[in-house]
């Protein structure tokens, strides 16, 4: 009997280190920890977040930013070593739902439809390198490291990791064979910003094709840690349950959720009047990768913040070989699958005064009204 109880609890223990999918909170910890400076820097961002959205009334001014990216890939054996198509896949992916082109944007429920974000920032593989000179945006690295945990190994070269690209230019990504039970892990910022500031995600859990292992397959982590690099909280507050995300047009929210609920769930959680339950397809949550979908108006103000103030170098930069914008070229590259009514039903004939929406190959979703 003692024997069974013991493989129980261990049994209990591997579940709940799974369902840990993002390592963001206890890295920061750490770094706190660590790093009196950077403590003492972390402790002031709220301040500097509003101080800043207080000064910027006009915030909500349409200019998109573009984030250039280098993507380290940290591979032991060819199964870690990702193809370009299926990080190309991760670059498309973060395109679509920070512009609010995602075609799953559908499945947001009526009662937020309005406070969706189009986030107006887009990313793009770096074309110039911290030299100058030409690159694809991914760097690959040959390993003999096991898998990586969230320690300063991933970001050094002679580790077994590699070293980071300027990170005042580039959002620096690793990709690499992870620890178990952690999908990633990402550096909120600060205006103390050190070595290692980025991401790092598991090669299973990055992009949308080749080597991605479901339910977290559509390439959600990227969006998610990405979040936090541009200062965002877990949705249910984090550091506690019914914590304060700092945005005021999420929910409040007891603590996070797996799988894919149904809607509504949670009803007045945190002992609140909101019937509308928790926002569990909010990119913020831990919801699997099919069931997110939003970003709302108020984590996009806070991650424009968080781009002014702490990462300022990416308003203005010419690392990225595009004559367009990214949503440019998406929008003249795609082709129209189908159109459906708002209940997702399929439409062969145009209607009159009917709200309709256009589905297009690259993932992008149009909503149209032809008015009589």
């Amino acid at each position: 009997m003692k024997g069974i109880f013991t493989i129980l609890l261990v049994s209990i223990s591997l579940t709940t280190i799974a369902q840990e999918r993002c390592g963001t909170e206890i890295h920061t910890e750490n770094m706190m920890k660590k790093n009196a400076s950077y403590a003492i820097a972390r402790n002031k961002v709220n301040f500097q977040t509003e101080k800043w959205i207080k000064n910027h009334p006009n915030h909500s001014e349409k200019t998109i930013i573009t984030i250039p990216i280098i993507v380290h890939v940290l591979w032991k054996t060819n199964t870690h070593n990702i193809s370009d198509a299926q990080i190309q896949s991760q670059i498309d992916v973060l395109n679509e739902d920070y512009r609010r082109a995602n075609i799953d944007k559908i499945n947001t429920p009526n009662v937020w439809q309005t406070i969706a974000a189009d986030s107006e920032i887009e990313f793009c593989l770096a074309s110039t390198d911290q030299n100058g000179n030409p690159t694809t945006g991914i760097e690959r690295i040959q390993t003999t490291h096991g898998k990586f945990g969230m320690n300063s190994d991933i970001h050094t070269s002679s580790a077994g990791g590699a070293d980071d690209w300027p990170n005042d230019d580039y959002l620096n990504i690793w990709v690499c064979d992870i620890q178990s039970g952690l999908l990633g892990y990402a550096s909120p910022p600060s205006n103390w910003i050190g070595d290692g500031d980025g991401l790092v995600i598991g090669y299973q859990y990055f992009g949308r094709i080749g080597n991605v292992q479901a339910p977290y397959h559509k390439g959600r982590t990227a969006t998610h840690e990405i979040g936090h690099w541009l200062n965002l909280d877990h949705i249910w507050g984090g550091w506690g349950n019914c914590g304060n995300d700092q945005v005021n047009d999420t929910p409040k929210q007891e603590k996070e959720n797996y799988s894919c609920p149904a809607f509504p769930l949670n009803p007045n959680s945190c002992n609140t009047t909101n019937s509308s339950g928790d926002m569990f397809m909010n990119y913020m949550d831990y919801t699997n990768d099919a069931c997110m979908n939003l970003f709302t108006n108020g984590q996009k103000t806070r991650m424009l913040a968080a781009i002014n103030n702490y990462r300022s170098n990416m308003l203005s930069h010419d690392l990225c070989n595009t004559s367009v914008g990214l949503s440019e070229q998406i929008k003249n590259k795609r082709k129209l699958i189908k159109i459906i009514d708002f209940f997702g039903r399929k439409i062969t004939e145009i209607k009159i005064n009917t709200p309709l929406f256009y589905i297009y190959d690259n993932g992008t979703v149009e909503k149209k009204v032809i008015i009589k």
